[in-house]
């Protein structure tokens, strides 16, 4: 027998209770906006706890004032050089939820990246619900919520190739943030052979320290060739695959 109560229950209609992999992070104005705000966007599959996907689901933070677009789209930077955002903004709504998750979740996030970086975001699984941050009386003395979808925990293990933000190439970030190369890289490869510079720079690490190396080798800064990895999906799986010939040949 159906039960028929469950009609009698209401819901807002929109996803507020799912996980999500961000796939693509980026910072921007809202295209259907016209005020000049600017957000963080975080897209991804979301899935809701009966199995359903719903793809390139996108959830939006404000940054609050003064903060502009950088590095087309992969950072912001504030006008009067302040590093930190508002925590009322929603973007300081997110932080202070992913932070206060725990000090594990706090210090797997810091190793990540700056938090004005689009990267460090990239990768996450989170489990998401909806939540009311906010209320007020409108002019008419009417209650107005706002509500945004925060973390209620998040998986910390090392992400694979998660896309590089909004029509950027794909770029993969491991849990750690980028760390000084032992050696610079630049330059190499170029006659050996990509797969061959891929050795010849794993052999500057010690054999529990691939993850650093993932670090470094997807680093343009560190490894010239790291677009040519991430361009090449079998390559790229080798990179981040510890138990792959790549990694084992050289350790």
């Amino acid at each position: 027998m159906a039960k028929t109560r469950d009609s009698w229950a209401t819901d807002t209609g929109l996803l507020d209770d799912y996980d999500i992999t961000v796939d693509e992070a980026w910072f921007g104005e809202d295209e259907e906006g016209d005020d000049g705000r600017i957000f963080l966007f975080l897209r991804g599959t979301a899935v809701t706890d009966d199995g359903e996907e719903h793809e390139d689901h996108t959830e939006r933070y404000s940054t609050g004032k003064n903060w502009e677009v950088v590095e087309d789209g992969d950072e912001v930077e504030n006008a009067t050089g302040r590093q930190r955002f508002n925590q009322n903004a929603g973007l300081g709504r997110l932080i202070n939820a992913l932070v206060g998750l725990g000090e594990d979740e706090a210090e797997f996030l810091s190793k990540r990246g700056d938090t004005f970086q689009a990267k460090t975001y990239r990768g996450l699984t989170m489990h998401m619900k909806g939540r009311v941050v906010s209320k007020w009386k409108n002019d008419d003395g009417d209650e107005v919520e706002w509500s945004l979808n925060l973390p209620t925990s998040i998986e910390m293990k090392s992400a694979k190739a998660a896309k590089g933000g909004k029509g950027k190439a794909s770029r993969s970030d491991d849990t750690k943030a980028p760390a000084k190369p032992k050696a610079t890289a630049k330059g190499k490869g170029k006659a050996k052979g990509l797969r061959a510079a891929i050795l010849e720079f794993a052999e500057q690490f010690e054999a529990d320290e691939h993850d650093e190396f993932v670090d470094q080798i997807l680093d343009e800064d560190v490894f010239e060739k790291a677009q040519d990895i991430l361009d090449d999906d079998e390559l790229h799986a080798d990179v981040l695959d510890p138990d792959s010939d790549l990694w084992t040949e050289s350790h």
